[in-house]
């Protein structure tokens, strides 16, 4: 059975749990510079609105993110988005954007934005198929094994 809650600071044993688990994944972002400490701190930040997918209890799916006011309205900027490897191609990165639909009246998130490296090429394929918008370029935002890499912006309106 899968269900997708809201995860905070109190659930950090189970995410990094799962970051160990998924080290490759993981080892893109921690380049980047969320290392377990940044992690931590974002979940200690008032505006986290973080997501985890479970599966038979186990997680295996996390968005991180925070809540950002932009032109007065409430948005969700996503920083870390990440499934298992065996539970990709299953629906589950598109369960956990619905869950942000699903409880768009409560939440009052009415916009999720996000970047992404163009030269990631699953996760910009997966964005277009989940209804994101191309916003713009930030370039050489990235830097990533010595090569500078433009960032492709994204907006989903919920």
């Amino acid at each position: 059975m899968i269900n997708i809650s809201k995860i905070q600071l109190i659930d950090i044993p189970i995410i990094f749990k799962f970051i160990d688990s998924n080290f490759n994944d993981f080892k893109y972002f921690i380049d980047l510079g969320w290392t377990k400490k940044n992690i931590k701190n974002h979940f200690e930040k008032n505006n986290n609105y973080s997501l985890g997918c479970f599966k038979n209890k186990q997680l295996n799916g996390i968005l991180l993110g925070e809540t950002i006011f932009f032109e007065n309205k409430l948005a969700l900027e996503i920083h870390i988005f990440v499934i298992e490897k065996e539970s990709r191609q299953k629906k589950i990165g598109t369960k956990i954007l619905d869950f942000v639909k699903i409880n768009k009246k409560i939440t009052k998130i009415s916009k999720i934005y996000l970047e992404v490296a163009e030269n990631n090429l699953n996760a910009l394929k997966f964005y277009e198929k989940n209804n994101f918008v191309f916003l713009n370029f930030r370039h050489n935002y990235y830097k990533i094994n010595n090569e500078n890499i433009n960032a492709k912006c994204y907006l989903k309106e919920i």
